[in-house]
């Protein structure tokens, strides 16, 4: 396993990862595994590292539809999003059926009011060359529980 270590930043991966947790990501996961549905990832966005969870991978369809996620026909059971405050504006809950091309992946954060992700036209589909790798535990946390935690 190679790793690298990251600080979350943002809200957008709530209550999954929190603003300030320390995580580790292993590099070199993807050269020996599938991309998975489900993994959380750090991958690069206009020299940006950001972490989203992958909803869709290559070959998959996905869109938004009556604010639920339909991955191939089949609405998602998402247990770890946060939706308190619901979708604020419609782009959250509705967005039409897209392809994902073999060489990418569709993201979101786990806080969809709060995520800038591949629902965005800015934050397309994420190119794998662009994936650093996916993380696998958070190294340190200010919240209990969350340090020590693996994925």
């Amino acid at each position: 396993m190679n790793t690298r270590t990251f600080r979350m930043v943002g809200e957008s991966m709530e209550p999954t990862l929190f603003p300030d947790d320390g995580i580790t990501a292993d590099t070199a996961y993807y050269a020996d595994h599938p991309i998975a549905d489900g993994d959380i990832i750090v991958f690069r966005h206009n020299g940006t590292v950001l972490a989203k969870r992958v909803l869709a991978v290559g070959g998959e369809t996905i869109e938004g539809r009556d604010g639920k996620l339909v991955r191939n026909g089949a609405v998602l059971s998402e247990p770890y999003i946060k939706t308190p405050d619901g979708p604020s504006v419609d782009r959250e809950a509705t967005f039409p059926a897209r392809s994902i091309p073999m060489d990418e992946v569709f993201v979101s954060g786990d806080w969809r009011s709060r995520s800038l992700d591949s629902r965005e036209s800015d934050y397309a589909p994420v190119r794998m060359s662009d994936v650093i790798g996916k993380i696998v535990y958070v190294y340190s946390s200010s919240h209990p529980g969350q340090q020590g935690r693996s994925f």
